[in-house]
């Protein structure tokens, strides 16, 4: 053969909204555009090396131990950048339809309510009194 048979274990994995996969108790970073999509871990010797159809997407080392959280930087900084992505997630320059731009009257200040004085024989009559 032209090249050594690939003997690593691998495994398919969903990535989390946080995009993370986990393997083995630890939490790995890939790229948020891989979000909700399955991937394949290959792992060898202490080394991970995670695939998105078929095209290497970064290779970790695994850590001794469990919890740990292991991340490329560039993965969130490409997060970060992504304009597109943002705008539809938080929806910005959309106005909400139906919405009141005001509760109470502009051109007055917030305490400048107009109230009613009225006697208290009214209240007495409209309760059945006199």
């Amino acid at each position: 053969p032209r090249r050594a048979f690939d003997t690593s274990y691998r495994v398919y994995r969903k990535v989390h909204k946080d995009c993370t996969v986990r393997f083995e108790s630890n939490s790995y970073v890939v790229p948020h555009t891989l979000v909700g999509k399955k991937i394949l871990l290959r792992v060898k010797d202490k080394a991970m090396r995670i695939f998105s159809d078929d095209a290497l997407v970064v290779t970790y080392e695994i850590p001794e131990g469990k919890g740990h959280l292991v991340q490329d930087k560039r993965f969130y900084e490409a997060l970060k950048k992504d304009h597109e992505m943002n705008r539809r997630k938080y929806n910005f320059g959309r106005r909400l339809k139906g919405r009141a731009k005001y509760t109470i009257s502009p051109l007055k200040p917030p305490y400048d309510m107009d109230v009613e004085v009225r006697p208290i024989a009214i209240y007495d009559q409209a309760a059945g009194g006199r």
